[in-house]
């Protein structure tokens, strides 16, 4: 694999991260769709930003890493989806450049823009996945992190001086990495190993550390200066008990499981969801893919000598980044650490396979890829734009109604408790939760943090409910090894029932979510599905 010079791969690339930043931004910087986890980040950034302390003030579900960009880019843009929205569309369009970057350096600049398009085609075929999430920053601070050790390696000759400052930075990005995601930190050890074994490399481990150091003690600092630091310790412990139970889905696994993907297929139907079925796999199938065609690239001699450690470490960290997201393997969360292993499959297989059949098998990746990605821009036919608190949204038109409806009765400043799940509707609203949870989700929380938030709301009984009554069946296709946690919490749920009613005439549903207003219901009204 003879390398690129790095100013050829590295100025296009700049031109990848700007015109998929461009791109996404114009078409899905406002764009509403249905998902649990994007207002876990949103609102208690939107806390902060008035002087809410993570950990104290409110329930801090993960590190403060996350938390703390959305608050910075909510204190320069504002409040909007759109400013919510930014800093995962610049995740993406960084992995997308680094991708670009790292098989131009390792393999040509052809296949460098292959590589990205077809990356970029599969991630954001379903525009539910490009959604604010604390492992889109962790994921790419991490690849920053790791192309910056690459680049310190390959210019150690002829930028001497710059090489401690370039593994200073490349250990202050995976220690950003980690305070967003703390798994991250097995990339980290990928690197810091690598360097550790090799005596040429060894000296590098100083100024790495250092990095490492200075943006561990700054956030700690940070955490330490608000009355923030104990709780978040307490915080990670609940984590390391409460998350595994819920949570574990084996390597490769997908929610509803292979049967839902496997149905009756016959004749060339069953080719055609054959390859369909491939490609919703990579995430789980590339990184084996990377490792084994690696493998045998060094093996067979195929790898230039100056670039066998760079493959190695990259080797390494393709493992680590797939051990982040234990215990939840499932397909989605691999998805979150796929750049790498895409770019790597790339590089292996531009020494393994011929030219004519490389040009064949990219031809055939690039189509279909094609045709995943353009998902994501059909679906935009659907929508159309409506006025809401955090700027004009571009919702599916079939719903758009109902939420015209939803917004027009829960207003700003009114209090609103979002049970279980999807806590981006105090956001899209900006309605105030009287709660200290932005989200409840039965079988992770415990009756403890039911008992704190039944109390709350019965001290502020909120205005305004929405309401999903989760049946025990959609709880296990989502949580398939959580048969022995609870589904419900009781007593709240009773609490409910007991002092709100649905609102009707009409009825109003969001995503799944009914709308429900203060007020005793009668007899009439069913008890939550058993």
């Amino acid at each position: 694999m003879e390398s690129t010079p790095a100013s050829k791969a590295g100025r296009p690339a700049i031109l990848v991260f700007l015109i998929a930043a461009v791109v996404l931004l114009a078409s899905h910087g406002n764009r509403v769709v249905s998902t649990n986890d994007e207002g876990m980040i949103l609102e208690p950034a939107q806390r902060m930003l008035a002087g809410a302390r993570p950990y104290v003030d409110f329930f801090g579900y993960m590190s403060p890493g996350s938390y703390w960009l959305q608050e910075l880019v909510f204190r320069v843009f504002g409040i909007s989806l759109w400013s919510g929205r930014l800093p995962v569309i610049l995740d993406f369009s960084v992995q997308a450049a680094l991708v670009f970057w790292l098989v131009g350096r390792l393999a040509s600049l052809r296949l460098a823009v292959a590589a990205a398009l077809i990356f970029a085609g599969f991630q954001i075929a379903d525009p539910n996945f490009l959604t604010t999430q604390h492992r889109w920053d962790s994921g790419t601070l991490a690849l920053a992190g790791l192309c910056v050790a690459v680049h310190a390696w390959a210019r150690r000759e002829s930028l001497p001086r710059m090489t401690s400052f370039l593994w200073a930075v490349s250990g202050a990005l995976m220690a950003a990495a980690a305070w967003c995601t703390p798994s991250l930190a097995l990339v980290g050890a990928a690197i810091a190993f690598w360097l550790l074994i090799g005596a040429s490399r060894r000296a590098q481990l100083l100024p790495w550390t250092a990095g490492v150091m200075a943006v561990t003690l700054a956030a700690v600092a940070a955490l330490a200066n608000r009355g923030s630091l104990g709780a978040f310790l307490e915080q990670i412990a609940w984590l390391k008990t409460n998350y595994s139970g819920l949570n574990f889905m084996p390597y490769g696994a997908v929610i509803g499981g292979y049967r839902a993907l496997f149905g009756d297929w016959a004749g060339m139907e069953s080719v055609v969801r054959a390859a369909l079925v491939i490609c919703f796999l990579l995430p789980a199938i590339l990184p084996i893919a990377a490792l084994i065609f690696s493998a045998i690239a060094l093996w067979r001699g195929k790898v230039a000598e100056e670039n066998r450690p760079v493959v190695q470490l990259l080797m390494l960290a393709v493992v680590a980044f797939v051990a982040t997201v234990f215990p939840r393997a499932d397909v989605m969360h691999l998805a979150f650490v796929a750049a790498l292993p895409y770019g790597l499959t790339a590089i292996a297989l531009s020494r393994l396979v011929p030219e004519r059949a490389g040009m064949v098998v990219l031809s055939v990746a690039l189509a279909l890829a094609t045709v995943f990605g353009a998902n994501f821009f059909n679906t935009l036919r659907g929508t159309r734009l409506i006025p809401s608190p955090v700027g004009k949204l571009r919702v599916p038109a079939e719903n758009a109604p109902e939420i015209e409806t939803w917004m027009s009765q829960v207003r700003p400043g009114d209090s609103l408790f979002v049970y279980p799940y999807m806590p981006l509707q105090y956001f899209l609203t900006q309605a105030r939760n009287p709660t200290r949870f932005s989200f409840l989700a039965p079988g992770m929380m415990t009756t403890q943090e039911a008992s704190i938030a039944l109390t709350e709301l019965q001290a502020d009984p909120p205005q305004w409910l929405t309401y999903l009554k989760l049946p025990r069946g959609e709880f296990l296709r989502v949580f398939p090894n959580a048969s022995n946690l609870d589904w419900r919490f009781p007593a709240l749920e009773d609490w409910i029932q007991e002092n709100y009613q649905p609102v009707e005439n009409p009825a109003v549903s969001v995503f799944g979510y009914q709308l429900w207003r203060r007020g005793r219901k009668d007899s009439s009204v069913t008890n939550i599905q058993q």
